[in-house]
């Protein structure tokens, strides 16, 4: 993320945006390997934990995610962090869907002949 100074608006990269989108449609269900699940849906490409784990936090670390750990699991023992979308995630979300609706607009698919 980088802060434009001269309109004060977040700019966040495209693995960013995946992850908000990402949360915001799992929901309940928003934790780490979902989230990589989600983004390979999006993408067609197998991330590594650490590519997600690493703005994941930036962007908890920032505000725009609030987290929760659940009890450790009975089968793996281990704990697990959900994630959600706070205020400031949603408000994130629908400033980035107006950016990309204005880079957007007019864009026609090109149609190539031979």
């Amino acid at each position: 993320m980088v802060d434009d100074e001269e309109s004060n608006m977040k700019v966040f990269t495209k693995k960013e945006e995946q992850i908000l989108l990402a949360i915001y449609q799992l929901k309940d269900e928003a934790y780490l390997i979902p989230i990589r699940e989600k983004i390979k849906e999006f993408t067609g490409k197998y991330f590594s934990v650490g590519t997600i784990y690493v703005p994941l936090n930036r962007l908890h670390k920032f505000g725009y995610l609030a987290t929760k750990v659940q009890k450790p699991d009975a089968s793996t023992g281990k704990p697990i962090k959900y994630y959600q979308l706070t205020k400031r995630g949603l408000a994130a979300l629908a400033a980035l869907e107006k950016q990309n609706a204005m880079m957007w607009e007019g864009f026609k698919s090109p149609t190539f002949e031979d």
